[in-house]
């Protein structure tokens, strides 16, 4: 009876191993590849050679003055925008000045308005250029009475007033829109007639 029972026990523990090891075979193993980055580059060469530099001085256009009556003064009327520009990048600092010939109408009395009635009022804030360099441009005194001595009435200029001054590290453009000139008309002017005058703006530097 015992002889029976012992080989069965023994029997068994090895099946049971087999198992264990089948199991073991049937094991799946998943994954992914790693994603790699590419990048790729070329160079371009840029040149350029720069320009000369300038000095000019651009004038506004023509302007009709208001109504001119004898014995009064006209309103302060806009002269319109001027603009300079200096980029001489020298060390001698730009000025712009502004000079202008009587009202000429005729020879005679009361056939011209001398520029010594002439008031011009100087924009405070000539505006600078967004790409300018170094200092702003200074205006010129506020309110200016035109004044010299007229040799030839309707030809010759009055002596220049400034309008702005920069200095010596200033390089680039400006602009004065807001420039004005008031007009004081004698009593005796010729009444209906046309009289025309000539306005000079000059820079230098």
């Amino acid at each position: 009876m015992f002889g029976k029972t012992s080989p069965l026990s023994i029997g068994r523990r090895p099946f049971s191993l087999a198992t264990g090891v089948a199991m073991a075979g049937a094991l799946v193993l998943v994954g992914s590849s790693q994603v790699l980055a590419a990048t790729a580059a070329s160079s371009q060469t840029l040149a350029g050679t720069s320009s000369a530099g300038v000095l000019s001085v651009t004038a506004p256009a023509g302007l009709t003055l208001p109504s001119l009556v004898g014995g009064s003064s006209t309103a302060a009327t806009n002269l319109g925008s001027l603009s300079w520009t200096d980029t001489l990048n020298s060390a001698t600092a730009s000025s712009v000045t502004l000079a202008s010939t009587d009202l000429y109408f005729a020879a005679g009395v009361g056939g011209h308005i001398p520029f010594s009635n002439f008031t011009i009022s100087v924009d405070q804030a000539p505006n600078a250029n967004a790409l300018n360099s170094g200092a702003n441009a200074v205006a010129g005194a506020a309110s200016q009475v035109l004044s010299g001595v007229d040799t030839t009435p309707g030809t010759t200029y009055s002596s220049p007033i400034t309008l702005a001054t920069a200095s010596t590290t200033s390089v680039g453009t400006w602009n004065q829109a807001a420039n004005k000139i008031a007009v004081g008309v004698p009593a005796n002017t010729i009444p209906s007639s046309d009289f025309a005058a000539t306005i000079q703006y000059t820079i230098t530097g």
